[in-house]
């Protein structure tokens, strides 16, 4: 039986466990490291049915010889810091993305596991999704010629949770490049199979943010009946819950003070060969409004797919003809958590290289960062390891804040 360890056991790195029961390999998470222990064991939550539970990565670790890999699922801030104590163990390794959420955790992670020789899984499930796999075996065909030209795109019709819960503490996430942006870069830089060179960028905060307090919660508001983000409202008019129903943790006032992450971005890449792709992302779209993909463009054909409807459409140069693909079923992350799930069990259980390496996660997470760089200081930016700390410094914020009030 693989014995898994899990340091920081948050929702997501919960659901990744948990699906790993779909291939039938025999597994069990053994250790758990979390200061929330006493909660979890309060719990009673069935997959920690032969975990020991202890405060500390330290804890857990100590006991590595009884681990056949360790998952890491603590809030962004921590994700580099807790990889580096891992890579003393040599063990295989999970991680969530961001990898990193600033340029000194990016070299940090580098430097930790340059000469990793154990298997490396990063959450990047879209990059495995079957829609994309087969994306990548057309391209990789040559049925489009060499791609040129790309325009991707991420129109998200959840956005609120990153204002509602603890995702708007920027000091945690690092802003919505290093939270959205990179599952999005990633995927274009695996489709093209090159890195990018240059960047430029800008973001900002045009609908969320404003003067309400701070901590105001949905449940306190005296407009409560009335605020278009509320879930009174967005249950009367938008049908989105069943019942009425307020969580401390999801239900902080999304037009309160102190905002610093964005929720529109834009940025520019010029890929090694010279190809040019551009990527937007906003997190205020809402129902049908939703889209997430990219059309790339060859000298002989034109790709477009799309996860939300499902859907790959190849358009030839050459000759009038449209090639769609439909793909069915309901999973999430369109099928690349499962993915995920197997290449993970397989790195466990036969060391198999991941599909998704740290390598990935760190070019993806370095790209982001000097997107965020970009758009803090206007200018373009060399995608590559910084040599010196960098102009506006990783804790520079969104300029000049739009405000805007609930009322």
């Amino acid at each position: 039986m693989l014995r898994i360890g899990i340091i920081g056991y948050g929702a997501r790195i919960a659901h990744m466990a948990r699906g790993l029961n779909v291939f039938g390999i025999p597994y069990a998470v053994t250790a758990v490291a979390d200061p929330r222990g006493e909660a979890i064991k309060a719990g009673d939550d069935g997959l920690l049915a032969q975990a020991r539970v202890v405060p500390t990565a330290d804890d857990l670790l100590a006991g590595a010889a009884q681990l056949d890999g360790v998952m890491i699922g603590t809030r962004c801030n921590l994700h580099t810091e807790m990889a580096c104590k891992v890579a003393t163990t040599g063990l295989p390794l999970f991680l969530e993305k961001p990898v990193a959420i600033s340029f000194e955790q990016v070299q940090q992670l580098d430097a930790a596991f340059r000469n990793y020789a154990a298997p490396t899984v990063v959450s990047f499930p879209l990059r495995l999704s079957p829609l994309l796999q087969t994306v990548k075996q057309i391209i990789d065909a040559g049925r489009i010629g060499t791609v040129e030209h790309v325009d991707a795109y991420n129109d998200v019709p959840y956005g609120t949770v990153y204002f509602r819960t603890w995702y708007r503490d920027y000091a945690l996430t690092g802003g919505l490049f290093l939270q959205k942006a990179t599952h999005d870069l990633d995927y274009l830089t695996y489709l093209l199979d090159q890195p990018p060179q240059v960047v430029a960028a800008m973001n900002a905060r045009r609908v969320f943010g404003g003067d309400m307090p701070r901590n105001l919660q949905c449940k306190d508001c005296e407009l409560n009946e009335r605020c278009p983000e509320s879930p009174f409202v967005r249950f009367r008019h938008g049908f989105e819950r069943a019942a009425v129903a307020f969580s401390d943790q999801y239900d902080y006032c999304v037009f309160s003070e102190g905002m610093e992450i964005e929720d529109v971005a834009n940025c520019i890449l010029q890929y090694e060969s010279g190809a040019q792709v551009s990527y937007s992302q906003n997190v205020f779209a809402r129902y049908k409004a939703e889209r997430r993909g990219a059309r790339l463009r060859g000298y002989n054909g034109t790709i477009e797919f799309d996860w939300y409807q499902n859907q790959i459409k190849l358009f030839s140069h050459t000759q009038p003809v449209v090639e769609t693909i439909d793909f069915t079923g309901d999973m999430p992350h369109f099928g690349g958590d499962r993915e995920l799930c197997h290449d993970w069990l397989m790195a466990l259980r036969d060391g198999k290289p991941s599909r998704s390496p740290l390598a990935a996660g760190i070019l993806s997470a370095l790209t982001c960062l000097w997107a965020r760089e970009s758009a803090q200081t206007r200018q373009f930016c060399e995608v590559r390891m910084p040599s010196r700390p960098c102009r506006q410094g990783d804790n520079a914020t969104l300029q000049a804040p739009i405000r805007h009030t609930s009322g």
